[in-house]
């Protein structure tokens, strides 16, 4: 067993906790039938929506990604795909506009700050380098504006703002209009305000929507679980799917 620390004291945060397949996790679900629409809500330079893109060569896929740079990456990389519909907006619990924070590390980029008082479990390399003003968007707006009656896959992964975009998401998760939602999840706080795990499958159970699996991603340099991501799905895909399974031997 690991004490947390490896035997020159460097944290083990870059080490991969679980190194399962993520999206063939996902394509599981989804198993007898092709998802026809995917929602990839901060989609950086477009690694997993290219992966979303083999996988289901049949959808059509909705990227938003608010950082500047990354989304010019990310126009680059998939812009010309007939699939792909590009936004350069953040995904919220509002419409407009807001502040976005650009950090050092473009990934860790996000409409929240880092917190002030709680231990750091972010690179210390890592730091604010400019506010600018984004567009926003609900995702219940964005599907009434573009005639998107229910999405099959929705991938959050928006540094601290998926609680933000699950309430922005609310009619389609009320009505069960989506039937698998991929979020990134913290365990401790790494922005002002953001959900942990609990907060979100509290959130979402309430919604109709269970967990079904975890992937424990990383942990701080004193063996404290930081983050991971989790798959939650519908009672209808659950009910259609892994109940559909044959038990356990």
């Amino acid at each position: 067993m690991s004490d947390g620390f490896s035997k020159h004291g460097h944290e083990l945060s870059s080490e991969l906790l679980d190194r399962r397949d993520r999206e063939a996790v996902l394509a599981r679900l989804f198993t007898g039938r092709s998802p026809t629409t995917i929602f990839d809500v901060g989609a950086a330079v477009g690694r997993l929506s290219a992966a979303y893109l083999r996988l289901f060569p049949a959808a059509t896929l909705h990227a938003f990604e608010p950082h500047p740079e990354s989304f010019a990456e990310l126009a680059r990389r998939l812009g010309a795909d007939p699939r792909v519909r590009l936004e350069n907006v953040a995904v919220a619990d509002r419409s407009g506009t807001m502040a976005f924070h650009l950090n050092r590390l473009p990934y860790t980029s996000s409409l929240l700050v880092r917190p002030a008082v709680t231990r750091r479990y972010y690179p210390g390399r890592d730091g604010l380098q400019q506010r600018i003003e984004v567009p926003v968007v609900r995702l219940d707006d964005y599907c009434l504006q573009h005639g998107v009656p229910r999405i099959d896959i929705v991938k959050l992964d928006i540094q601290g703002g998926e609680m933000a975009a699950l309430r922005g998401m609310d009619g389609l998760l009320r009505e069960a209009r989506v039937d698998a939602i991929f979020t990134e999840t913290f365990f401790v706080p790494h922005y002002d305000g953001a959900p942990l795990l609990h907060d979100l499958w509290a959130h979402l159970q309430t919604r109709g929507y269970g967990l079904f699996t975890l992937f424990p991603t990383r942990e701080g340099r004193n063996g404290q679980l930081r983050l991971g991501d989790a798959i939650f799905i519908s009672a209808a895909l659950r009910e259609a799917v892994v109940d559909a399974c044959p038990e356990e031997p």
